[in-house]
């Protein structure tokens, strides 16, 4: 069973899922808010049920080689790490008419009741009742990379800043920054949808001994000290094929071996994304603790 919709239908789309007894593969991010994480968790944890949360870089061969670049302490202590998504394609939404019929009831599911608003079907993922914007949509793919090839669970603390530059009418941010506290580590998340320099994702991880660039295109690692003028140390394509991770849910369906990424893993990736949000909206420093929000 594949399940898809906004996020704030994942919880109730996966919940009914696992009553019916079938596996699933479910949408990222995992969940609409970090009550809902551990919700899910312990709900599939319960189950019998082979569940694969949609974040392909971890079925990805490249990104794996990647990885083994980090271990094998190519980049010696990673200090700082930058993700970021250039794309220049905000622009107010669009509000006219939807053509066709829609079942305006069944797409609020438990989300305030209201009259039609057309933009709120069209982007749904920029309003607070239906998703965590692109803090959680693209940050669980970039953050869970970051976590995984650092070693790290989610994020001590975060703070985050944002503004909506474009994109008129929405509620979430076309433009943020998001700074996540780990051990002895710090992450600049930052997406900026009013500009295509650097077009893409990318996650760059600062070490004392070499710089990784991990992007849509490959990997490259330049050792220490750089210089403009030097050629990188490795560099590899990496794409990254959706259909490899579909594969491996297939896979563990037939063998009811975990899958490369659980909820646990999910949970986790989008564990500081919900964190930036509620620091960005309640204007402070906000921790985590025990999968939960504290105060900053």
């Amino acid at each position: 069973m594949v399940l898809a919709g906004p996020d704030h239908h994942h919880w109730p789309m996966l919940k009914a899922a696992l009553k019916a007894k079938k596996d699933a593969y479910a949408e990222k991010p995992l969940s609409y808010s970090l009550e809902e994480s551990q919700t899910m968790v312990a709900a599939v944890k319960g189950s019998k049920q082979i569940v694969q949360v949609g974040m392909q870089r971890r079925s990805a061969p490249a990104i794996h080689q990647a990885k083994k670049l980090v271990d094998d302490g190519v980049l010696g202590k990673v200090t700082v790490v930058k993700p970021q998504w250039h794309w220049n394609i905000a622009q107010p939404l669009d509000n006219s008419p939807l053509p066709g019929k829609i079942d305006w009831k069944r797409f609020l599911g438990t989300a305030k009741q209201r009259e039609v608003e057309p933009m709120r079907f069209r982007r749904w993922r920029y309003f607070f009742d239906y998703a965590g914007g692109n803090m959680t949509d693209q940050g669980t793919h970039l953050m869970d990379v970051v976590q995984w090839f650092t070693g790290n669970g989610a994020p001590r603390s975060a703070v985050a800043q944002g503004y909506v530059a474009k994109m008129k009418g929405a509620e979430h941010p076309d433009v943020f920054s998001a700074v996540f506290e780990y051990p002895g580590l710090i992450v600049n998340w930052t997406l900026d949808y009013a500009n295509s320099y650097q077009n893409g994702w990318s996650i760059t991880f600062l070490g004392d001994k070499g710089t990784m660039i991990l992007d849509e295109a490959g990997y490259k690692v330049y050792a220490e000290p750089w210089k403009a003028a030097n050629a990188p140390l490795f560099e590899e394509k990496a794409p990254v094929p959706v259909e490899a991770h579909i594969q491996n849910f297939m896979d563990c369906i037939k063998s009811r071996q975990q899958p490369n990424c659980t909820v646990e893993i999910a949970a986790a990736a989008v564990a500081g994304p919900h964190l930036a949000n509620l620091a960005m909206f309640q204007g402070r420093k906000v921790r985590l603790e025990n999968g939960m929000q504290v105060s900053g």
